[in-house]
């Protein structure tokens, strides 16, 4: 092979690369917003008394969106109960999964009608609830 047969195939091969990188470097159409976070199929015992869309008003439950580092019982659109009142919790992940677990063992004599549910599916709706944001 002569030298200018492999100057020629350095060109080539360069301009190939050169190609490729800028078709890489090439934006790939509009950023695509973040998928919205799905609830945990166990939530739907959840949603039949709590809404969870920003400015809703509250149904049976208080609206849970923005729940993650919230007072317990300190929505003022909604009744909760003196025990829920005068609890202390902030919510947050471990807090909400230990009450969605046993919510009479979290606050005794609160309103809800719901007698718990297992640690993997406390965690999974407690993960899901620190999402509405």
């Amino acid at each position: 092979m002569s030298l200018v047969s492999i100057s020629r195939s350095l060109l080539v091969a360069g301009g190939l690369v050169a190609a490729a990188t800028a078709a890489l470097a090439q934006p790939q159409g509009p950023a695509q917003a973040p998928a919205a976070v799905q609830p945990p199929g166990e939530f739907a015992v959840c949603s039949a008394c709590h809404e969870t869309k920003a400015g809703a008003a509250p149904s049976l439950g208080p609206n849970l969106f923005g729940v993650g580092g919230r007072k317990a019982g300190a929505v003022a659109d909604y009744d909760y109960s003196p025990a829920m009142k005068a609890s202390t919790i902030i919510w947050n992940a471990d807090t909400l999964a230990a009450f969605v677990a046993d919510p009479n063992k979290s606050v005794a004599g609160n309103k809800m009608d719901y007698s718990g549910a297992d640690a993997a599916t406390a965690k999974a709706i407690a993960d899901y609830l620190m999402t509405l944001k």
